[in-house]
């Protein structure tokens, strides 16, 4: 794995509790001579001053060596398809803040050791495979996606998970 320069931050939409572990990670990755970069959501959840660079996130992926996503699966999936659309080849480290988290895997006491693994080169990155779906219409592409973990085709609207007691 290559030297990892700038780290992008990404937290799930409108997750206050956040915001803390946000900035306090911003300063572990400069202790560490790594430049945190953060898409514009995020850097508003943590009220990073106006002047600092941002990016959508669709851009940000083209402006980091590692991807650090705060949330749950979905924020996690929801990056790597724009990593793959941005034909960007970095790492993503999932760190759970959901109830569910098959692919964010890490927890939040789990967090430093385990960049500290990424940034030192030790630790094990798992490849994973993206899923391209087509929809056709008549013969024309009518939608041209990239997924992680599967891709749902219906005509109502999307299921969610749900705890049930």
């Amino acid at each position: 794995m290559h030297q990892i320069a700038r780290a992008g931050i990404v937290a799930k939409t409108r997750l206050a509790e956040a915001a803390g572990v946000v900035a306090e990670l911003a300063g572990w990755l400069e202790a560490r001579n790594v430049r945190p970069v953060f898409d514009t959501e995020t850097a508003t959840l943590v009220g990073l001053p106006p002047d600092r660079p941002t990016y959508s996130r669709d851009d940000l992926p083209s402006h980091c060596d590692l991807l650090v996503v705060l949330g749950g699966d979905g924020t996690l999936i929801g990056m790597a398809g724009r990593v793959a659309h941005a034909n960007a080849d970095i790492p993503i480290v999932g760190v759970n803040f959901g109830s569910l988290g098959f692919l964010t895997e890490i927890t939040l006491p789990e967090l430093y050791p385990s960049l500290e693994a990424v940034l030192d080169g030790t630790a094990q990155i798992e490849p994973r495979l993206m899923l391209q779906a087509q929809t056709v219409r008549d013969g024309a592409v009518y939608s041209d996606r990239v997924a992680l973990n599967d891709v749902v085709i219906t005509k109502g609207a999307l299921s969610r998970i749900i705890d049930l007691a």
